[in-house]
């Protein structure tokens, strides 16, 4: 699992934050602060929320002038047109815990925005600057199963909570939200009824992986779509099992799932979306193994995946380079 889910409780430990931070921000858990601001947490610790839900539970629109480094994600027109309504990222790092003056932002955002869920907090060693391009990446993302771009509210902890734990195994895509890219990793915490979530991701397994593209796919978000698509790959997983009886004979159905799904999400990822061609990456990441596209020893195959040609022309180009060389099957 490449996502884990630790719930911050009392349970965890001695509070290690100074007895003036508890004082000073009298409404937050003891322990979400030691989570926040103890002396092993990243150095930077940033909310993110939608300025129509702040706005609900202020009653005012104010995070342009709450006193801290504070910015929409949006730019330009959009900005100036839906900035009440758009994506804020606000700075809430404190330089020295012991020195707990000058947090009246944090006293009312622990008494009266925390409680509600209705924003999320980004534990970081990237910096405010370089967290805001990070993030701005996500606010429009291609879905995969139509290529549109839409809109994607992952500020929203109601979307983002359901749909890290989606992509959970998905290696490329928790590569691409859960570091950024130089490789600091994000801890998103999170709310969750009466319970304080950290989700924070396996650097060690995601720091070797490429950065790919982020896209969407419908059955992110859906359980209904999410159903179909578990069908599909199972449907696909049949025809090749029955295809290559010999072959497989010994190879468990859960790992031939695995290199499905694998071949699915990379070359879903690339940006093929026809399913003839799919069920041919399907069966070569089976015989050949996760990966094989890099054993091109020229990496054309590689080459020709990030390509910008239309999906046609790769897929020709992709199948007379794989047939002009010999592999050893997985």
């Amino acid at each position: 699992m490449l996502l884990q889910q630790q719930p911050i409780t009392a349970g965890r430990g001695k509070v290690a934050v100074p007895t003036t931070l508890l004082e000073a921000i009298p409404d937050a858990p003891p322990h979400l602060l030691a989570q926040l601001y103890g002396p092993d947490a990243p150095i930077g610790v940033y909310m993110l929320v939608d300025g129509s839900l702040w706005r609900d539970v202020a009653g005012i629109f104010d995070l342009d002038t709450i006193g801290l480094p504070a910015q929409c994600l949006f730019e330009g027109k959009a900005a100036e047109e839906s900035g009440e309504t758009s994506p804020w990222l606000v700075d809430m790092s404190i330089p020295g815990p012991g020195n707990a003056g000058g947090l009246s932002f944090h006293r009312k955002f622990f008494a009266r925005h925390w409680p509600v869920g209705t924003s999320l907090l980004i534990q970081t060693d990237a910096s405010f600057a370089a967290l805001r391009q990070h993030l701005r990446r996500f606010t429009q993302l291609p879905v995969q199963d139509d290529g549109r771009m839409r809109l994607f509210r992952f500020w929203d902890p109601r979307v983002m909570h359901p749909f890290l734990t989606t992509i959970a195994d998905d290696v490329a895509r928790m590569r691409r939200m859960m570091m950024t890219d130089d490789g600091q990793p994000l801890n998103y915490i999170i709310r969750d009824g009466e319970t304080d979530i950290c989700l924070l991701p396996d650097a060690g397994k995601l720091a070797d992986t490429p950065v790919t593209p982020m896209r969407l796919h419908f059955a992110d978000c859906d359980p209904i779509a999410s159903a179909r698509a578990l069908e599909r790959r199972n449907r696909m997983v049949d025809r090749i099992c029955a295809s290559f009886t010999h072959e497989l004979e010994h190879r468990p159905r859960k790992a031939i799932e695995a290199a499905v799904d694998h071949a699915l999400r990379l070359f879903g990822g690339y940006g093929f979306k026809t399913h003839a061609h799919l069920h041919f990456f399907a069966v070569w990441t089976v015989l050949f193994g996760p990966g094989f596209e890099a054993r091109d020893p020229a990496g054309t195959l590689q080459e020709i995946c990030r390509s910008s040609a239309p999906e046609a022309e790769r897929f020709k180009a992709f199948r007379n380079r794989f047939d002009s060389f010999t592999m050893r099957a997985a």
